[in-house]
């Protein structure tokens, strides 16, 4: 018994250091896997191309990224995301129209552009959130805005436009929130889609594969821990000792 049980110390001793090297393999893909897709995107992103007529809003969202210096493909892509061009699309968190924008976001671009000085006295209410003209507008502003805070860095402004700069901040890059890297992957394929270009979705996949596999290794190694403490005690208890050869 007190063999058997060695050589299965000994098998699981060898099986936590292959699962161990697999987990950070199966870490260290898929981060470098995106980093690559996201490179790519920033250096399409920044090619500036009108969006088609018949794309709802176009005419304004061509004009205030022009304005702002920004591509209208990458706003078309924004609002694909955030509310599908529903022009009264109100999220759970209180974001309002087609960019889901934040109040205090609102408040903060609009002391800058003023596109409400001339429409009404006193703050914006849900009516100017709502009106799709400013919304893009402000929205607009308010991503080319976060752009050049990120040094042209379009997944960081993205990140930044969904997380908040803070998080980018403090993380030094896109935060490791689920749902940033989901808005981030899918703007970049709504844009892919939008330019007719091949999109890399099939790329996504496969980084969510490796992420799959790498929590499946991870859940097998805490069981392989758990598997090692019990022949631990069981050793313990048939040598009385310490000292298993």
């Amino acid at each position: 018994m007190g063999k058997r049980l060695l050589i299965v110390w000994y098998a699981i001793l060898i099986l936590s250091v292959v699962e161990l090297v697999a987990y950070g393999v199966t870490g260290y893909v898929p981060h470098g896997y995106r980093t690559v897709l996201w490179d790519r995107f920033n250096e399409n992103s920044h090619i500036h191309h009108d969006v088609d007529k018949k794309v709802p809003y176009a005419e304004s969202i061509n004009r205030y990224a022009h304005q702002a210096g920004i591509n209208p493909q990458v706003i078309v892509s924004v609002i694909q995301a955030e509310s599908s061009f529903q022009p009264r699309a109100l999220s759970a968190a209180g974001a309002y129209g087609l960019m889901q924008i934040m109040p205090d976001t609102w408040r903060q671009v609009n002391k800058d552009i003023k596109v409400c000085i001339s429409r009404h006295q006193g703050e914006c209410s849900h009516e100017c959130y709502y009106n799709a003209d400013l919304n893009i507008q402000i929205g607009t502003h308010y991503l080319a805005g976060l752009l050049e805070k990120y040094q042209g860095n379009m997944i960081f402004a993205l990140a930044a436009y969904n997380a908040g700069p803070g998080a980018v901040d403090y993380y030094g890059g896109v935060p490791p929130y689920a749902e940033t890297i989901k808005y981030t992957e899918t703007v970049a394929q709504n844009y892919y889609e939008i330019r007719n270009e091949k999109t890399p979705y099939s790329s996504f996949l496969i980084i969510k594969t490796w992420e799959m596999a790498h929590r499946w290794i991870g859940w097998c190694f805490v069981i392989t821990v758990l598997v090692m403490v019990w022949v631990v005690w069981r050793l313990v208890k048939l040598r009385s000792s310490w000292y298993w050869r």
